[in-house]
């Protein structure tokens, strides 16, 4: 049976205000626009990371005869499909509103097929993992802390990251176990773990700076003291993202070990729900 996905409240609430030509505001998130970056610039990696993520475990699924772990992989797969067509309406939005989401859509796959052309499978896999491993941190504190929650959030965007978090909570653990049933070992993990992260750092900040370059806020004190408790204060994501984020290069490391509270009981999910999501960026930028 099918279940929505968040509650029936929220989405009424974000579709009356598509069905009224409510645009998103620019600033969507608590009015902050250090806060609402932090969400816009990881949507401008989103598409092509996800494509990349897709290709390789459908690559790596060939070779496994497990028929539970070949279904979580048909599983992810149709995810961040999903998540990918979501995310092109999001960066098309953030392009309507003049901040560089494409420039960074292209530059995020220049870096990507640049990996495919000298990473082995294994080594995909281990950049689908710390992508993952990102994804479901950052996934965790939305759902654990309910940061996206509260009147001050566009009720549609609150709508967007909480099923795409839903859904990278659900499959945080396809890829690793793809990549040990592939024979991947723990060296080659911390190794190319380490390297893409750093990669995936230096374009998440590039894009942040990028986006506030464009609106004239980079060197504006306010944007930076009304929002950066949120970010590396000791709940703040990017703290909490961090922290975590050091448990993948624990041996034995599994996702399954970093617990996911669900605080406000996020429903997990059979109900598909990312053309209604896009439909919400259809609504004319003002």
């Amino acid at each position: 049976m099918e279940e929505p996905v968040i509650n029936e409240r929220e989405r009424e609430v974000a579709l009356e205000l598509t069905a009224h030509k409510i645009s998103i505001r620019e600033w969507w998130f608590k009015d902050n626009a250090l806060l609402t970056f932090a969400f816009n610039t990881s949507s401008a990696t989103v598409p092509e990371g996800e494509r990349f993520i897709v290709r390789a475990v459908e690559e790596a699924k060939g070779l496994v005869s497990d028929p539970v772990l070949r279904e979580q992989a048909d599983i992810l797969v149709h995810e961040e499909l999903a998540h990918a067509k979501m995310h092109d309406a999001y960066n098309r939005y953030l392009d309507a509103q003049g901040f560089p989401a494409t420039k960074h859509v292209q530059e995020t796959a220049v870096l990507l097929t640049f990996f495919e052309r000298i990473f082995t499978l294994r080594m995909r896999l281990v950049t689908c993992m710390i992508i993952e491993h990102f994804t479901a941190t950052y996934s965790k504190q939305v759902l654990d802390i309910g940061v996206l929650e509260g009147e001050d959030t566009d009720e549609r965007m609150d709508r967007v990251w909480s099923w795409h978090c839903i859904e990278e909570v659900e499959h945080r653990s396809t890829a690793v176990d793809l990549y040990r049933a592939i024979g991947g070992g723990y060296f080659l993990r911390v190794l190319i773990g380490a390297f893409v992260s750093l990669a995936f750092l230096i374009a998440h900040a590039r894009c942040l700076i990028d986006f506030l370059r464009a609106k004239n806020l980079l060197f504006t004190w306010h944007v930076w003291s009304n929002g950066v408790r949120y970010l590396i204060g000791k709940r703040g994501v990017y703290y909490l993202v961090l922290k975590y984020w050091l448990f993948y290069f624990k041996p034995g490391f599994h996702p399954n070990q970093i617990p996911i509270e669900n605080r406000f009981n996020k429903q997990l999910h059979h109900y598909h729900i990312e053309d209604e999501l896009v439909g919400y960026f259809d609504v004319p930028v003002k």
